[in-house]
């Protein structure tokens, strides 16, 4: 990190990043950055359990959530409004504080959330009942309705159109947040299906200007970079998000922090706050009742696959065939379901936009995601596989 300025106003940091070579921050957001809610993100693994399998997915929310910071701004230069210093504000600091409700382990664990909610819940209640609501206030000096169309902005909640054309910024099909965690997944994976052409993506966003208002759509001198980035995202899904290590780890997980966490801890946000990996992977080392949970996880004697299929009924029947001769504490199935992706995405040719499935046959014929998958316990593995081919 490098320490720059001219006057009080102009300091600013520079973050040493692997995927964009620096990003800055200027003296205001290291204020929140440097606050100890934000710095909780050094601990919150990306990707939770990944690393058990992919060694070197070690990253965190934190510098994910500098990276959104980066790209937020990069495409908030896109709308035009680069005089706007106040809005521009906004935009870079919706992208940073994203993810400040996230879980320990991020996504897997977010089931142990108390009444369905999700991490985007509890981020808007850290933004309004934490220190940073008052950083924002007297540091940034932003009035509440300016923090409250931040925190619409952060979680895609917008109230209009011209902040549904904003919150797309941060949470739009190849918005900041997804551009940011695809390029940096596949990065520390080590795999090559998420490494799309950023840049030229980037330089093609164009804001489209029609008689309903304005979207967000990429030229089609960008298509390619799109069809990249749109079938990485696909491919991580299968070979990395879907994994079927990865899947069984993550309900070992939730069964252990669900032993370790009572529902209070997930409701009072100053007990939300002290929970991070390192607290749920200490208190389980430290209890002995937890060992079993510990060395299925930790010690991989997790439990393994023995069938796999995308038909759901013939799922049902095989669980159902096997759960009749084997005690349900000595299994566990899983299922996923996955579309391409989530909304409609916009190409832009000539003075006409047209969808993507129009204009690219490659990703028309994306299909969802679909697996359903039993493991079972290690000791009774091999018996389950033979009992699943005598009745194949």
């Amino acid at each position: 990190m490098r320490r720059r300025g001219y006057s009080t106003t102009e300091v600013f940091k520079e973050f040493s990043d692997p995927i964009y070579g620096f990003i800055r921050a200027d003296h205001r957001e290291l204020c929140l950055i440097d606050s100890l809610i934000f710095q909780r993100l050094r601990h919150v693994k990306q990707l939770g359990l990944t690393y058990l399998v992919f060694p070197s997915a070690q990253h965190s929310r934190f510098e994910h959530a500098l990276g959104v910071l980066h790209l937020a701004d990069r495409l908030y230069s896109k709308l035009g409004d680069e005089g706007d210093t106040r809005f521009r504000s906004i935009i870079r600091l919706a992208g940073l504080l994203h993810d400040l409700g996230h879980p320990p382990f991020s996504h897997t664990t977010e089931v142990l959330l108390p009444e369905e909610k999700t991490h985007e819940d509890l981020t808007k209640r850290i933004i309004f009942e934490t220190e940073i609501y008052d950083i924002l206030r007297k540091v940034f000096e932003f009035s509440h309705e300016e923090v409250e169309l931040l925190v619409r902005l952060t979680l895609g909640e917008p109230e209009s159109g011209e902040e549904t054309l904003l919150t797309e910024l941060i949470t739009g099909q190849f918005g900041a947040d997804r551009m940011d965690y695809l390029r940096r997944d596949a990065f520390f994976c080590g795999v090559s299906y998420g490494l799309f052409d950023h840049e030229r993506l980037l330089s093609t966003v164009e804001v489209f200007h029609d008689s309903e208002g304005k979207l967000l759509a990429v030229h089609s001198s960008g298509l390619r970079a799109l069809e990249n980035f749109l079938i990485g995202r696909y491919f991580m899904y299968l070979q990395v998000y879907f994994h079927k290590v990865v899947r069984i780890l993550n309900i070992h997980l939730v069964e252990l922090m669900s032993k370790i966490f009572r529902r209070e801890h997930f409701e009072d946000i100053n007990s939300f706050l002290k929970m991070d990996d390192t607290v749920v992977i200490s208190k389980a080392f430290f209890d002995d009742s937890l060992r079993r949970d510990v060395e299925r996880i930790f010690g991989r004697k997790h439990f393994k696959e023995v069938f796999s299929t995308k038909d759901r009924d013939e799922f049902e029947g095989v669980r159902g065939f096997i759960l009749d001769r084997f005690p349900e504490e000595l299994l566990r199935f899983d299922s996923v379901y996955k579309e391409p992706y989530d909304d409609r995405i916009f190409v832009l040719e000539g003075d006409s936009l047209k969808s993507i499935e129009e204009v690219s046959d490659v990703v028309a014929g994306l299909r969802p995601i679909e697996f359903y998958r039993i493991y079972a316990e290690p000791s009774v593995r091999e018996e389950v596989c033979s009992l699943l081919k005598r009745s194949a």
